[in-house]
């Protein structure tokens, strides 16, 4: 078996990746969940008929979503991953020994189980750590019960579409700065310059009326639309401070310190944007 699978998330975009098997392909009880062999990414999952993540990388993806803000808080003791199912996110929150809970608060146990199954060799079984906590449950109301609980907040979501789309909003922003403590940090999935510059902006603005160092930083990874994914920043903490921060055990395969400081860098029509055509 040898097909394209082609995506279109935006109606003037498309990509496309040869599968050369499916795996898995069911409809749950939120989305159509799919996983898949593709000839060069390895596995990957689709939800939705959209890309989430493939085996050969998605480390530019979790690497750089989990390692900016846990680096500037430092030593980060009570980590929650909003959505994170894949186990991807997890896997790097736990290589910090000083983490003492990571809690995944994840809508689709179906997303967990066959994560678990399919991206094994990627990810081995973090759940079995005994520091995880795994709530099947929506975000938004474990964030209202759990006010000033976490050190790193990493909401690792889908696309703004269907029930996701409330996860890019400035309701879900106020709950999430509201659930960190005093100088922790988060860090957000917030699309790709080019094709969502009006919604990063209005993040942007959430964010800057919510803590006072909030920024947008940038990673590649091939199978996204247009080549990369974005990320916000969340904090009252600079995020340069985890340029001083050694690095956990266990292996890089995307960040480093000259990436890290390079993903704050934006191409000049964005920046513009993002500082409302201002200097």
């Amino acid at each position: 078996m040898s097909i394209w699978f082609t995506e279109e998330l935006h109606p003037y975009y498309r990509k496309g990746v040869r599968i050369k098997r499916i795996l898995a392909d069911e409809q749950t009880q939120y989305q159509h969940l799919q996983f898949v062999e593709t000839e060069f990414f390895g596995n990957a999952m689709i939800l939705d008929g959209i890309i989430q993540l493939t085996e050969r990388d998605n480390m530019g993806y979790h690497e750089m979503i989990v390692h900016v803000p846990m680096l500037a808080v430092g030593q980060p003791k009570r980590v929650l991953i909003v959505g994170g199912g894949d186990g991807g996110s997890l896997q790097q929150v736990l290589r910090y020994s000083s983490v003492e809970e990571a809690v995944v608060c994840e809508l689709d146990q179906r997303v967990v189980d066959l994560s678990r199954e399919y991206f094994a060799a990627s990810f081995g079984d973090p759940w079995v750590d005994p520091r995880t906590r795994l709530l099947v449950r929506d975000a938004f109301g474990y964030l209202e019960e759990n006010p000033g609980q976490f050190d790193v907040i990493i909401s690792d979501t889908t696309d703004p579409i269907g029930m996701a789309e409330r996860l890019f909003s400035d309701e879900f922003y106020k709950l999430m700065v509201r659930a960190l403590i005093p100088g922790g940090a988060a860090a957000t999935q917030c699309e790709q310059p080019f094709f969502d510059t009006a919604l990063i902006q209005e993040i942007h603005k959430s964010a800057k009326a919510l803590t006072k160092n909030p920024a947008y930083y940038y990673a590649n990874i091939p199978t996204y639309p247009g080549g990369g994914i974005g990320f916000m920043y969340v904090s009252d903490t600079p995020w340069e401070n985890g340029l001083k921060t050694p690095y956990p055990p266990g292996v890089n395969n995307y960040i480093n310190p000259e990436i890290h400081k390079a993903a704050f860098a934006l191409p000049e029509f964005f920046r513009r944007e993002l500082s409302g055509g201002s200097d």
